[in-house]
């Protein structure tokens, strides 16, 4: 399609789906008053010349002769640009603005920026970290799953001890720093898990390393080291369901999960905090924390 047409439909799609011509040029760096005689004046008459059988050039520059603040040669020079910014616009994110969302609009408006580099990521991966419950190596499922149509971030899915399996969303950037974000419990209980993840500098690596926050089953922040060994291709959800995490002693691990171990499981790979009561009231509880956390 002619992209001068593409343009004008993304366009009025845009509008009528409540996005301002304010927002669209906050979106393309182009003056609002450069957009508006585009949309209220050059490009209708452009579509209508051609759907009569004018030649695309001199359709074109009739159109242009409406106005005085668009040139030929500038409005071809940005085209291009101005054709990929308009079709990368997502109403909802605009108009969420709006409504005064801008940190989590902001992340969600980068993550479309960064959805290329999430398909290198993409697979099925078990992750070796440290259990809460015993001197073991965790294993956990992990799966990153393919973008499809209308994400704005890839999904990402974990299994819990009790084997039931959560969705949450991922964020991988340019910057070799990655993040996946869980809520472990039922949606009405906000209890994130956030793993940070190293984002090695090679395309499709074999693992990747990170640390995660979560909370102890007392809702005491916990973090830890955590290494992610990539297992193949993603896979169906219900084959993902049939996985599980579990906690292997140390006297069984192999001579790979060993070296899991030491890299996750060693004195100070695991940051733990505790709430307590505090009668005193001051700076000296924080010594009595540290010292009942040495205790376990």
């Amino acid at each position: 399609m002619d992209r001068l047409v593409s343009l004008y439909e993304r366009m009025k799609k845009l509008r009528e789906s409540g996005v301002r011509m304010k927002d669209i040029s906050e979106e393309t760096d182009i003056a609002s008053s450069v957009l508006s005689s585009l949309y209220s004046s050059v490009l209708p008459m452009y579509v209508n010349l051609l759907s009569n059988g004018e030649e695309k050039e001199k359709a074109l520059d009739k159109s242009l002769q409406q106005v005085n603040n668009v040139s030929k040669r500038k409005l071809l020079g940005c085209l291009d640009a101005l054709y990929e910014k308009v079709h990368a616009i997502e109403p909802r994110l605009i108009n969420s603005k709006n409504n005064g969302r801008p940190f989590l609009d902001d992340i969600e408006k980068e993550a479309i920026n960064y959805l290329p580099n999430a398909g290198v990521y993409t697979g099925l991966y078990l992750a070796y970290s440290s259990s809460s419950f015993s001197d073991g190596l965790k294993v956990e499922p992990y799966m990153i799953a393919s973008i499809t149509d209308g994400d704005t971030m890839p999904k990402v899915y974990s299994q819990n001890m009790s084997g039931d399996y959560y969705t949450g969303v991922g964020l991988f950037s340019p910057f070799q720093i990655g993040y996946l974000m869980f809520n472990e419990q039922k949606r009405l209980q906000l209890a994130l898990k956030v793993v940070y993840l190293q984002l090695p500098i090679i395309e499709y690596p074999t693992f990747l390393k990170g640390i995660y926050l979560t909370h102890d089953y007392n809702r005491n922040p916990i973090a830890r080291r955590i290494i992610f060994i990539r297992q193949g291709d993603e896979i169906s959800l219900d084959e993902f369901a049939k996985l599980h995490t579990e906690v292997i002693p140390k006297e069984k691990l192999t001579e790979d999960q060993l070296s899991y171990y030491h890299y996750t499981c060693e004195p100070g790979d695991v940051i733990k905090s505790m709430m307590l009561v505090s009668p005193e009231k001051n700076v000296d509880d924080l010594k009595r924390e540290k010292d009942l956390l040495k205790l376990l």
